[in-house]
């Protein structure tokens, strides 16, 4: 007898292709964020396979704690994959609900150093700018 909900000789679901993110669609990524991820790839001796995740969790003192990291898995059949500037990155479908049209940005400046989130859905966030209501 063969059970049919077998799925162990299935093949893996294909992961998403890198487009161009839409107008209020995706992550939209800055030249800036762009130079400073690949700066940070290269210090860290990160291989070609590797891309950037960007999403959202629960969390922070306003809802939602922006999550910005390396994946050396690369996105899956639950994410959406970008590329711009050179740089490939993934986020997951959930995050782009509430992050839909967001800019990641890098200032360079002496006391704002950092990623930053320009985010249209954002209903408020905190001092620091690493958390978000929605």
């Amino acid at each position: 007898m063969t059970d049919s909900t077998r799925t162990d000789d299935a093949p893996a679901p294909t992961p998403p292709t890198p487009e161009t993110p839409k107008e209020g669609r995706g992550i939209h990524m800055t030249e800036r964020a762009a130079k400073e991820i690949g700066r940070v790839m290269a210090e860290q001796k990160f291989g070609p396979d590797v891309w950037v995740r960007i999403g959202a969790k629960g969390g922070g003192c306003y809802g939602f704690s922006y999550v910005l990291d390396f994946d050396p898995a690369g996105p899956t059949e639950f994410d959406l994959a970008f590329e711009m500037h050179g740089v490939r990155y993934c986020v997951d479908k959930k995050s782009e609900f509430f992050m839909g049209g967001t800019t990641l940005d890098f200032n360079d400046g002496l006391l704002d150093r950092g990623f930053v989130f320009i985010n249209p859905q954002a209903k408020g966030t905190c001092g620091c700018g690493t958390s978000f209501s929605a």
